[in-house]
């Protein structure tokens, strides 16, 4: 019995080594011929996404679509999306820098985010703040705004936006941006920081604030806490738009204490005391000390104030001494938990707002 079984063993086994033989010599036959290219067919998601949003954005009459064009390895899509959309106003949402010249040749408004990986809802919250800040957009529009993860070619996420309390502390009462804040200066601030909240300095997480706004108001709510590491240098050699002061910053981010720059991107100082005068029930609860006080400043003078939160990575944008918008940071993959069985299953990071 067991030598039959043997030779059935055996012979199946011969039988499986020819089988990869001619396999392997097949492979050996085609090995060199180049296989043709297949033509890249948009995926049938995306495809019926964009097509839902050109017919909603008629329906409800948005003001614009606003789509995370990274979405898309190639720029042929968005041609083909922009040759449909007729007279609706289009903005892409790029981080990566490539040239989109095309895109904007056939009517399409460029904005560039920062290099940073964002959730859904974070590239849909940074690409409405810095078109509000160009002043691409104003109280009381609606966007539809499409996302999904980078390079994946498909779009997965669709979002429609009223762009109204939210963004008000933003503006004046005519609904302009303010005219006082660069918005070069605040989009580079926003870059910063959200590179920061993300990479943190020598791989620590880092908690800090950053307050753009007039010095002379600020003056009287603020203390120096240590010896100012910016005193002294040229005004040129500490503007925020230059790009080797990132690094500088990155290293002053372990000091305690906020950094203040000029409306011009001029940083005046590091390691700044705030110490606003406004009653803590005025602010919105739940907020730490950093948080706080950063609320508190805007609300008693006009400043504006970015703050990273050391624990948890979120930036927040503070403005009139209320929340403008928070961008939370993705958790990889791995950063939840296991959960005993009691405890319920653990949702999957990209299930909940995803990253791009």
């Amino acid at each position: 019995m067991g030598v039959t079984v043997s030779g059935i063993t055996m012979a199946a086994k011969k039988k499986t080594n020819k089988k990869g033989e001619k396999r392997a010599e097949k492979k050996e036959e085609k090995k060199g011929e180049k296989k043709p290219e297949e033509p890249l067919v948009p995926d049938r998601t995306t495809s019926v996404f964009l097509d839902t949003a050109l017919q909603i954005a008629r329906e409800m009459e948005v003001r614009a679509i606003v789509l995370y064009a990274d979405v898309f390895p190639t720029r042929e899509a968005l041609s083909d999306f922009l040759a449909r959309k007729g007279d609706l106003k289009t903005v892409f949402v790029t981080r990566e820098g490539e040239d989109m010249s095309t895109c904007q040749e056939k009517g399409a408004t460029v904005l560039v985010a920062p290099e940073v990986r964002l959730t859904r809802m974070g590239q849909i919250k940074m690409a409405v703040l810095i078109g509000f800040s160009r002043n691409l957009f104003h109280i009381g529009d609606r966007l539809l705004c499409l996302s999904g993860v980078a390079r994946s070619g498909v779009l997965d996420t669709l979002y429609i936006m009223e762009v109204g309390k939210e963004f008000e502390l933003f503006a004046t009462e005519e609904g302009e941006a303010l005219p006082a804040f660069n918005p070069d200066v605040f989009e580079r601030v926003l870059t910063i920081a959200t590179t920061l909240a993300q990479e943190g300095r020598e791989g620590r997480a880092v908690g800090t604030t950053f307050v753009i706004g007039d010095v002379d108001e600020l003056e009287p709510y603020t203390q120096q806490m240590i010896f100012n590491p910016f005193r002294g240098y040229p005004e040129e050699d500490r503007n925020i738009l230059d790009a080797q002061m990132e690094e500088t910053l990155r290293e002053f981010s372990a000091i305690d204490g906020a950094f203040i720059i000029r409306l011009d991107g001029v940083v005046m100082s590091a390691g700044t005391f705030l110490k606003p005068s406004m009653l803590s029930e005025e602010l919105p609860r739940g907020l730490g000390a950093r948080h706080q006080s950063a609320a508190a400043l805007t609300a008693t003078t006009n400043a504006l104030a970015i703050t990273i939160s050391e624990s948890t990575g979120t930036v927040t944008v503070f403005r009139s001494g209320k929340i403008l918008i928070e961008v939370e940071r993705p958790r990889a993959f791995g950063a939840l938990k296991p959960r005993r069985p009691s405890e319920g299953v653990a949702m999957h990071p990209l299930i909940d707002g995803g990253t791009g």
